[in-house]
């Protein structure tokens, strides 16, 4: 048991430990997946199994990382417009923290309404020791997701989520494929490259902007520098809210006489609907991860001039009009793979390409953020400096 602890000590907690090792990262990830796989299917207490389907057995962790997310986005709302750059993130991560408990409890309460026809006994101290064990999952799944961040330098809610309900639906995408004859076998395997090239393009492909400080201007021989941004690093929230939203309307939705009567005409609907919340979600989304008037700051102070900008337009302006085209760009590309899939959706029904398009993208991109993090196989070190340079 001693050894057993130090290394878990050694391999998980010690995250000064694991920067030394990619092995050590790989090894360290492995426990946590493991773990998190082990409490997703941890069952809760006063709950009987055998009155659910067994498509729905909730576990442990059943409330997943989406409190954790959505308090984020509204950490980060709140605090848009606020010029404070000093105390800015420290009161962001209070505000997640507090935001997450608040959204935790509010679905927690949601769940165990939901779960009342299969508990033993519905009385105030079962319903309460079930509302704190779903709390508790939650609380657990934010600690993991920080960890993993702290530790990898990606963004641990998406790996959390990749661990513990993407994987499942991963499994079902894959267990439909298998008994699809060969036709649609072949136009999901040509799709899963289709999305993996996507997942590759929004998360390395950037639009740089050249850069010249007051040093390099005097002096010829020095080369000008670049910035970088991302064209969509909102691409796998957009999906996610869009596809949680459509599915909470239709849910509200699914009783009214005049949908099945009107289906293919609703259909249309819904599809322009979600085209449109992907590509302002998107915009949104990456909008947030990127505060044009710090880096504006930033530039002016270090005295450092963008090539590209017109002397007529401040540093914030030229930046946000060109990042505001960047991400409608990106957005309408994701939106068109959306539609893509949809289409051949409806061609091949028996592999649900749409539905699971999210889980896709999370996977792919999640990967290759943990070989460029983990292994640094093709992210090679002037790409570093690059990225140390301009993380401002």
């Amino acid at each position: 048991m001693k050894d057993l602890r130090s290394i878990l000590r050694r391999y998980i907690f010690d995250p000064s430990e694991l920067e030394k090792s990619s092995q050590k990262k790989l090894i360290s990830l492995i426990f946590v997946g493991i773990g998190l796989r082990v409490l997703s299917r941890t069952p809760l207490p006063g709950i009987d199994y055998s009155l659910l389907p067994s498509s729905n057995q909730p576990g442990l962790l059943e409330l997943g990382i989406l409190p954790f997310i959505q308090a984020s986005i509204l950490a980060q709302l709140i605090n848009l417009n606020d010029d404070d750059e000093f105390n800015k993130q420290t009161k962001i991560q209070k505000q997640i923290k507090y935001i997450s408990v608040g959204i935790a409890i509010i679905t927690a309460i949601t769940k165990v309404k939901a779960l009342a026809p299969a508990m033993y006994s519905y009385t105030f101290v079962s319903t309460c020791l079930l509302g704190i064990t779903l709390i508790t999952g939650a609380l657990i799944l934010i600690w993991v997701s920080e960890w993993i961040s702290e530790v990898f330098s990606l963004s641990g809610s998406v790996v959390v989520l990749l661990l513990t309900s993407i994987i499942d639906d991963l499994f079902r995408l894959f267990s439909q494929a298998r008994v699809a004859n060969n036709e649609p076998f072949i136009i999901f395997i040509f799709y899963l490259i289709l999305v993996s090239a996507f997942a590759i393009f929004f998360s390395r492909s950037t639009i740089n902007f050249p850069i010249r400080s007051s040093r390099q201007a005097y002096s010829k021989q020095l080369q000008s520098s670049t910035i970088s941004f991302t064209v969509n690093p909102g691409a796998v929230m957009a999906l996610v809210s869009t596809e949680s939203l459509i599915r909470l309307f239709l849910s509200n939705l699914g009783g009214l006489t005049f949908i099945s009567k009107y289906a293919l005409l609703f259909s249309g609907f819904i599809n322009i609907v979600r085209f449109v919340l992907i590509v302002v979600f998107s915009y949104y989304s990456s909008k947030l991860q990127v505060d044009s008037d710090k880096v504006a700051k930033e530039l002016n102070t270090m005295n450092v001039t963008i090539l590209t900008k017109s002397s007529n337009e401040t540093v914030k302006e030229y930046l946000d009009r060109i990042l505001k085209k960047t991400y409608i760009g990106g957005g309408i590309l994701l939106a068109a793979l959306v539609a893509l899939s949809e289409i051949l959706g409806m061609y091949y029904p028996a592999i649900n390409l749409r539905a699971n398009l999210s889980s896709l993208m999370i996977l792919f991109g999640t990967l290759h953020d943990l070989d460029d993090r983990v292994f640094g196989f093709s992210y090679s070190t002037s790409e570093k400096l690059q990225e140390n340079n301009t993380k401002i």
